[in-house]
């Protein structure tokens, strides 16, 4: 897809969406059953639906299940609740790979997954994350490729990340393989910005890509100054964005990510309430 393709998706998206400006919807987001290009393009599309979820309990279990997913992953190597939606491992720093035998997790469980995929490194650029230099991620690169499945690229706090551009043209230079790309991403409910994000990583690196974390959110957002922005215009975003992936042939998968509906910050992306159930943007989430 080159660039006037994305742009003629895009706007094909926000149409779909009856937008007339990108950022606020000028009325009340579709509801579910509402017809758009997020729920028609999903047969003609191979982006496959995924839910972000640490939790291993039963209540876990059926939060998964309720968003319609295609697949899941819990940042870490060992399924946690079922295969049923498929479960993607991950690596997810140097001190699980070293310490913690995550490839043993991965080959013991291959016969319950029958994964082909393996994640790794979750923000190796941030310092509260996994944390790793990129000599030390390409040093262990050859543990992950001993396994054979398709490996993910790390995924760095963003798609411009100078860590990421160093990692991808070491692992050129010592002939290292990355299968595809992962991303994150997270900040104000605008669609075409963040649409605009998937498309350079793939083009700068020319892979596949998988976003493993997205969503809304206000990081200047205070418990006395809660998210500027609505659950109305993240629905908005969740819906256009869908859609824009969904009618990127490159992009195979997806995954929202969510915390409590009190967080400051990310409140109004939240997928569950503090019950368990779905919330409205949760029931959004699940019919797309």
């Amino acid at each position: 897809m080159d660039r006037r393709t994305f742009l003629t998706a895009m706007a094909a998206a926000l149409a779909a969406a009856g937008a007339s400006s990108v950022a606020t919807p000028p009325g009340p987001v579709p509801a579910p059953s509402t017809p758009s290009l997020a729920r028609t393009a999903t047969s003609a599309s191979r982006a496959l639906k995924g839910a972000a979820h640490g939790g291993d309990d039963a209540l876990a279990l059926r939060q998964i299940r309720s968003l319609n997913a295609n697949w899941y992953y819990s940042w870490g190597s060992a399924y946690t609740v079922t295969t049923k939606p498929a479960f993607v491992p991950m690596v997810w720093s140097a001190n699980a790979l070293l310490r913690k035998d995550a490839l043993g997790d991965v080959a013991r469980q291959l016969p319950q997954t029958r994964t082909k995929h393996l994640l790794a490194f979750n923000e190796p650029d941030h310092p509260g994350q996994a944390s790793m230099s990129v000599d030390e991620a390409i040093r262990l690169w050859p543990h992950l490729q001993s396994t054979g499945l398709r490996l993910g690229s790390p995924a760095t706090v963003g798609v411009r990340s100078p860590w990421l551009d160093h990692f991808m043209a070491r692992a050129r230079q010592t002939n290292l393989r990355i299968d595809f790309m992962t991303m994150h991403h997270y900040g104000s409910p605008n669609p075409e910005s963040f649409l605009a994000r998937v498309w350079y990583l793939h083009h700068r690196y020319g892979r596949p890509v998988w976003v493993t974390e997205f969503g809304v959110a206000d990081w200047q957002a205070t418990p006395s100054r809660p998210s500027r922005y609505t659950t109305r215009e993240t629905a908005y975003f969740m819906q256009v964005a869908v859609a824009g992936m969904r009618a990127m042939p490159f992009v195979e998968r997806f995954a929202w990510k969510a915390r409590e509906p009190s967080d400051p910050a990310m409140g109004p992306s939240a997928l569950y309430q503090t019950n368990g159930r779905l919330t409205s943007l949760g029931r959004l989430y699940a019919s797309l």
